[in-house]
């Protein structure tokens, strides 16, 4: 049964735990925010975090979905199970980065389109992408892939050609930079992120005046997502707070 002060937000993103840190200041302890965890974020201040890694809604009246947008099974788990329970939910996706004018993006739907075009651009490729990916241009002879991980990867049983460097965050412009020039990148692949640790590496790119292979994140048919943090809050405060006249409704009905 669904308790009509609770929220449950899914956190798989930097900006997605700032948000519920917010909404945790804005609406805790009056309401309860429940969070789920993915993909190895850290628990946000204030939030009361019960689960991870799974779409799970519960006993919450309405549902924020802030995961990674890449992450498609467990979207599209989270809006199925939100239309089963027909209980109002949120896809909060903060707007991703502008293009420069110096920028030389070459934009592809997907992983398979990153693979299909990286052997036009360079020779050798740095990746930056999670390691479930890297293996997918195993599939493209003769180029060289330096690839980034942020933590040591549980196997590598990949060519040498495939040289991982181990570089946790945070990430700088200038240690970007170094990264390319050492591993003679002459292009990078990596994902739309829109997430300020990931922007270095764009910005060292563009002054190396690099092309990068940018997988565009998926988008899916009829969202209207929230793109800010003030937006996505007085959403949540129209859940939480509603009017009179509609508790009014409710309670006739």
């Amino acid at each position: 049964m669904s308790d009509p002060n609770t929220m449950r937000i899914f956190v798989g993103t930097a900006e997605g735990k700032r948000l519920a840190e917010r909404l945790a200041d804005r609406f805790c302890p009056a309401s309860r925010l429940l969070v789920t965890l993915h993909d190895g974020i850290r628990p946000p201040r204030g939030c009361t975090v019960d689960r991870l890694g799974d779409t799970e809604i519960g006993e919450a009246a309405a549902v924020i979905d802030a995961l990674d947008p890449f992450d498609r099974s467990s979207v599209r788990a989270l809006r199925d199970a939100a239309r089963r329970r027909a209980i109002p939910r949120l896809t909060f996706r903060p707007r991703g980065w502008e293009r420069h004018p110096l920028d030389r993006w070459v934009e592809v739907r997907d992983l398979d389109g990153a693979v299909g075009a990286v052997a036009s651009v360079a020779r050798t490729a740095l990746l930056w992408l999670p390691p479930r990916d890297v293996a997918a241009f195993a599939t493209v002879g003769g180029l060289r892939f330096p690839t980034r991980l942020a933590r040591p990867p549980v196997g590598w049983n990949l060519p040498p050609r495939f040289e991982p460097i181990l570089a946790p965050p945070p990430y700088s412009l200038a240690g970007d930079t170094l990264l390319l020039r050492r591993t003679e990148a002459q292009a990078v692949v990596m994902r739309a992120t829109g997430a300020e640790r990931d922007a270095p590496l764009v910005r060292a790119a563009r002054g190396l005046d690099l092309p990068i292979v940018m997988i565009r994140p998926p988008l899916e048919r009829s969202e209207v997502p929230a793109r800010s943090i003030d937006v996505a809050e007085d959403w949540a405060d129209s859940i939480l707070n509603p009017p009179d006249y509609l508790r009014t409704a409710k309670e006739w009905r």
